[in-house]
């Protein structure tokens, strides 16, 4: 028996329905990019394909040439003191404004993790490159919450992606704080924080959301020592706690990977923020939840189902933020075993081509519009990171860089779990390595062959797309679609 959520209405979000004038913005915000854009940065993609194809190569040696593609990349298409970066692809239904400014948002956390979590050592190959990004680090914020510079991120809304970016912004100025925060003047302090505090008084859709304020407020506690936390928020978030360490992503979400990097990532780094906030609940919602999400990984793919494919890199998040908490809260989870499940998931991945052009592909592989939700621009694939960033963040302190890597449930045995919770099974095959993700129930009940498949976007609205600017591809959710069984072979999107 499901949980029953209360359910809120959903609002009207503009950038969903469209009007005349917010065609011709988006229109205009197309040419613009069109003149400020660059070349693709391509000449690092196969040398990152041949790094996460060596086995010789250790996963810590990987993880920090990863973050230095990311950087040289972010260097090339970065404009404005490092507030917006243009990179290609397709774009989003939001603007290319906000699409390059998620270029610049969901890079720093990575940037300020991999150059200002520890000294920089004389004999460190990336010496140069981290200290360029704290550099960056320090013009983007100064500039970006300036409404004077040409680089503002502008003002916070209500049901505005800003929020969704404020997050990640503010987590990359929590993380870099001794290095970046602490060396700006009292006047730069407040201009920041004035451009984070706006986040106290908007709304939010009623799911996931509700966390991305929230990190901005424990931020803002944290750096100024003022009270200003929505609770309120979080109770909310918990009621989408169904058991099992899953959510529910809204009243009538679904239950699919946002858990592992929307929820739970989240979470983890609210944590982190600050340890008394709810550390007994996050902690053991976590644990419980990565018990058995464990046994999702194969060395070659995952049951995907939900929306979002192109954060596939992030799926191994919680895995490793449970090897962070789990002396509080302990599972069967073991560093080995996560070890392996986070170089297999990003080397099966990068080694068929999912970096390109210096940033995640919109895809699963290559860039695939029938896989592209109409809320993903060039830069939202950057999501990818989230588990990039745990591990470079705790992975010395939990022994991952140099635990000997343990096979996976998939390669030890044949297994039949149940998650109760969200009513689904989980099978696996040692023989083939497959694991195969049933639901027992119907998500909507009015269902054919033709409606259960993947939409191609037609001609017109290709072409739609590339001249105004704004996304205009089919809405590709499998589970809202009707299909119940998942395979890590991801047949379903081939």
């Amino acid at each position: 028996m499901q949980k029953i959520i209360k359910a809120t209405e959903r609002p009207k979000i503009p950038y969903e329905h469209p009007t005349v004038e917010i065609y011709l913005n988006t229109f205009r915000q197309r040419l613009t990019r069109l003149w400020r854009s660059k070349k693709p940065f391509a000449q690092n993609d196969e040398k990152i394909k041949r790094i996460f194809s060596d086995e010789s190569i250790s996963l810590k040696n990987q993880c920090e040439h990863f973050a230095n593609y990311i950087a040289e990349a972010f260097e090339h298409y970065a404009v404005d003191d490092f507030t917006h970066a243009y990179y290609p692809g397709m774009p989003s239904q939001q603007g290319a404004r906000m699409d390059a400014m998620e270029g610049c948002s969901r890079i720093l956390p990575t940037l300020a993790i991999w150059a200002c979590k520890q000294p920089i050592e004389n004999n460190d190959p990336f010496k140069d490159q981290k200290k360029l990004a704290i550099s960056w680090l320090k013009q983007a914020f100064i500039a970006g919450t300036n409404p004077t510079h040409k680089g503002y991120w502008g003002d916070i809304k209500d049901y505005d992606q800003r929020t969704c970016e404020s997050a990640d912004l503010a987590l990359a100025l929590w993380v870099s704080k001794t290095i970046v925060w602490e060396t700006f003047t009292c006047e730069q302090k407040a201009q920041i924080i004035k451009w984070f505090k706006r986040v106290n008084h908007i709304e939010v859709v009623d799911n996931n959301w509700h966390l991305f304020p929230l990190t901005v407020q424990l931020v803002i506690q944290d750096l100024t020592g003022e009270e200003c936390v929505d609770h309120w928020r979080y109770e909310r978030v918990k009621e989408f706690d169904v058991g099992d360490g899953w959510f529910r992503d809204g009243a009538k979400g679904n239950y699919d990977f946002y858990n592992a990097w929307g929820f739970h990532y989240s979470l983890y780094w609210i944590d982190q923020i600050n340890p008394n906030f709810d550390r007994h609940y996050i902690r053991k919602n976590l644990s419980l939840f990565s018990e058995t999400f464990r046994y999702f990984f194969t060395p070659t793919g995952l049951p995907f189902f939900g929306r979002s494919a192109c954060y596939r890199l992030a799926a191994t998040a919680p895995l490793i933020a449970t090897l962070d908490v789990q002396e509080q809260e302990p599972t069967r989870l073991n560093v080995g075993e996560v070890k392996r499940a986070l170089q297999t998931n990003l080397n099966y991945f990068i080694a068929n081509g999912a970096l390109k052009n210096g940033v995640p592909t919109q895809g699963l592989f290559d860039s695939d519009a029938r896989l592209t939700d109409n809320y993903s621009g060039p830069a939202s694939s950057l999501w990818s990171l989230r588990s990039l960033n745990i591990a470079l963040f705790c992975g010395d302190r939990v022994g991952l860089w140099e635990a000997e890597p343990r096979l996976l449930e998939a390669e030890k045995d044949d297994f039949f779990v149940r998650i109760p919770s969200i009513e689904a099974i989980i099978i696996g095959r040692r023989e083939t390595k497959e694991i195969s993700v049933i639901f027992e129930n119907e998500y909507i009940l009015e269902q054919s062959p033709h409606t259960r498949r993947l939409e191609k976007q037609s001609k017109r609205d290709y072409c739609k797309e590339r001249v105004i600017g704004r996304a205009f591809r089919p809405k590709n959710n499998l589970l809202r679609k009707g299909v119940t069984c998942y395979s890590s072979k991801m047949s379903n999107f081939f």
